[in-house]
């Protein structure tokens, strides 16, 4: 049990280290004026600074970023979490690239793993919380993680409005095919509330391939209470793809309902 605690006192604060050389602009780049992460890595500073001190000199680069990465391995997967979340919101990670997109998408593959470690050793409102918060991270492939993990857990209103909240804003068509299913699932259990603002201020006013997925594929979302809304909306529209296609919907949903 000492071996085990002694291992994960020697990540966090290893992760401590990392975080911090990446707050203050390691591996040659500028200095970053936000404040580094507290919260999630307090046990951690605490092991550094008891830790014995040492005559080598601070690992900075991408030999740090490696041990930085390799330590979370050793936390809770809500606490690596918090930390890749804090530091992104900082703008302060450091990993091996220091390229732009190339480093995002570095901490997105690192907020993956967590998230899987969490799906498998988390609690479900552990779970479902970090599904929520996730849901709004400003990536596709983490918000249709979260939107997975979601789905596999009992639904809430909360997780609800979550993904709603998400999806209203999202110019992903990719992430909204993954939803539909998603959505459905919880409409079956009479978890549907603001799907329709949703849906209408996507096809309305959103992205131009978020707009088109909607009006594609809006049949089963479509009901006697918001048809007329629908039916204003595709009025309203400029003629074109869209328009043509929400109007086919609707269509169909007409047909569907007189059993034709």
């Amino acid at each position: 049990m000492k071996t085990a605690a002694w291992s994960l006192g020697l990540a966090s604060a290893a992760l401590a280290a990392w975080l911090a050389w990446g707050a203050h602009g390691g591996g040659g780049g500028q200095p970053v004026t936000s404040p580094a992460p507290a919260a999630s890595v307090a046990d951690g500073r605490t092991a550094a600074a008891s830790a014995p001190p040492s005559a080598d000199p601070a690992p900075s680069g991408p030999a740090a970023s490696a041990a930085g990465m390799a330590a979370m391995a050793a936390l809770p997967p809500a606490q690596a979490l918090r930390a890749l979340l804090q530091c992104h919101a900082a703008n302060a990670c450091r990993v091996s690239s220091h390229e732009g997109l190339d480093e995002h998408f570095e901490i997105v593959e690192a907020v993956l793993k967590q998230l899987d470690r969490l799906a498998a050793q988390g609690s479900p409102a552990e779970q479902a919380a970090w599904a929520r918060e996730l849901l709004a991270f400003p990536d596709g492939h983490v918000q249709a993680a979260a939107l997975a993990l979601a789905a596999r857990l009992p639904p809430s209103a909360e997780t609800v409005a979550a993904a709603v909240a998400a999806l209203g804003r999202t110019y992903d068509a990719v992430l909204l095919a993954q939803a539909y299913p998603v959505l459905r699932q919880w409409q079956q259990v009479g978890l549907s509330a603001g799907y329709d603002d949703m849906f209408l201020g996507l096809v309305h006013s959103g992205g131009w391939q978020a707009a088109q997925s909607v009006a594609e594929n809006i049949g089963p979302f479509l009901n006697a209470g918001n048809l007329g809304r629908f039916e204003q909306v595709a009025r309203q529209l400029q003629p074109g793809a869209r328009k043509q296609a929400l109007l086919r919907s609707l269509r169909d949903y007409q047909l569907q309902s007189q059993g034709g």
